[in-house]
């Protein structure tokens, strides 16, 4: 996949606390996050070690894809 080809980022919500980040999927493993504001404003990171994601905002992510808010490539489904 190109740069061009990529998603563009969807901003999505923590259900739990709500964090918002921007999110792209460019295949059903691969999930980009860019956080809006510093990742210590989800309550859980503090808990968790370095480069591991909040369950909570993963849920949320899933949550989003399942929805059809956040779109993944149809040939990586």
């Amino acid at each position: 996949m190109t740069p061009e080809d990529a998603l563009p980022m969807v901003q999505v919500d923590c259900a739990t606390c709500g964090t918002g980040v921007l999110v792209s999927k460019n295949s059903a493993a691969q999930t980009s996050i860019q956080w809006e504001v510093d990742s210590s404003a989800c309550p859980k990171r503090a808990e968790l070690p370095v480069g591991e994601t909040c369950p909570h905002l993963s849920d949320s992510i899933r949550d989003a894809v399942f929805n059809g808010l956040l779109e993944v490539p149809a040939s990586e489904q």
